[in-house]
C-alpha cells in the first residue's frame, strides 16, 4: 500500500540578488575542504542570464549582479553554431566593458567559482572520461589553461562538445560561452587562477541554518 504525504501550506520565498550573493558567499566561505580561511575571496556565479560576484572575508561585504549570463550572451550575440571570430570578439568587448566595475574592487586574495560552468571545465582540464563533480571540488585552473580550453571550445560545434569526454552533455551550448564568461571576470579581477566548488547556494542555506 503507497502512502503519500500532502503539503496543505507551503510558502515560497523569491531569492533576492542579496540573498543569492549571500548564500553562494557562504557556501564557499564555510567549505572546510576549500581552506579558505581569511583570505579576501571573491565568489563568481555563472547563471544562464546573469554573473554574480560576491567580495569579502567572513561575510559578504560587497556583491555585484552582471545581467550577461551564457544564455543571454548566446542569444544576443553568439547564436551562430560554432561562433565567428568577429562575435566572439564582440563579446569580448561587451563583457569587458560589462565587467569594468570588478577592476575597482580590492584585489581578491581567491576567487572560487561555483555552479556548472567551472565543473565542466575542471572535468575538461583533468582530462576525465566521466563526468564526477566531486572530482572537481577544490581544483584550481590557471588562466592560460582557460584560455585554451575556452579557444578550443568555441571552435567546436554544439554536436561535437556534446560528445566531449567527461561533460555533461546537457551543457554543450552553453560551455564555451561559460568559459569565456569566467576568463573575463578572472581578468578584471586581475588574478590568473580560479578554484572550483561543487558546491552552490543550497549549501550556503544549509550552513546558515
Amino acid at each position: 500500500m503507497q502512502s503519500f504525504i500532502q503539503f496543505e501550506h507551503c510558502e515560497f520565498r523569491v531569492l533576492s540578488e542579496a540573498d543569492e550573493a549571500w548564500w553562494s558567499f557562504l557556501s564557499v566561505a564555510c567549505d572546510a575542504d576549500l581552506g579558505v580561511g581569511g583570505d579576501l575571496l571573491a565568489v563568481l556565479d555563472i547563471g544562464g542570464g546573469s554573473a554574480e560576484v560576491a567580495l569579502g572575508r567572513d561575510e559578504v561585504e560587497q556583491w555585484l549582479s552582471f545581467p550577461i549570463g551564457a544564455g543571454r550572451l548566446r542569444e544576443t550575440l553568439l547564436p551562430s553554431d560554432p561562433p565567428a571570430e568577429r562575435a566572439i570578439q564582440n563579446a569580448v568587448q561587451l563583457l569587458d566593458a560589462t565587467f569594468e566595475p570588478l577592476r575597482t574592487l580590492p584585489s581578491p586574495e581567491r576567487i572560487v567559482s561555483i555552479g556548472g560552468t567551472g565543473v565542466n571545465l575542471a572535468m575538461l582540464a583533468l582530462g576525465l572520461t566521466q563526468f564526477d563533480p566531486a572530482q572537481a571540488h577544490g581544483v584550481w585552473i590557471r588562466l592560460e589553461t582557460l584560455l585554451t580550453l575556452r579557444e578550443r571550445l568555441m571552435r567546436l560545434s554544439d554536436a561535437e562538445r556534446r560528445a566531449l569526454p567527461g561533460i555533461e552533455p546537457d551543457r554543450a551550448p552553453l560551455l564555451h560561452i561559460g568559459a569565456l564568461i569566467m576568463e573575463r571576470a578572472l581578468l578584471a579581477l586581475q588574478r590568473t587562477e580560479i578554484q572550483i566548488s561543487m558546491r552552490g547556494l543550497r549549501y550556503g542555506i544549509l550552513w546558515s541554518l
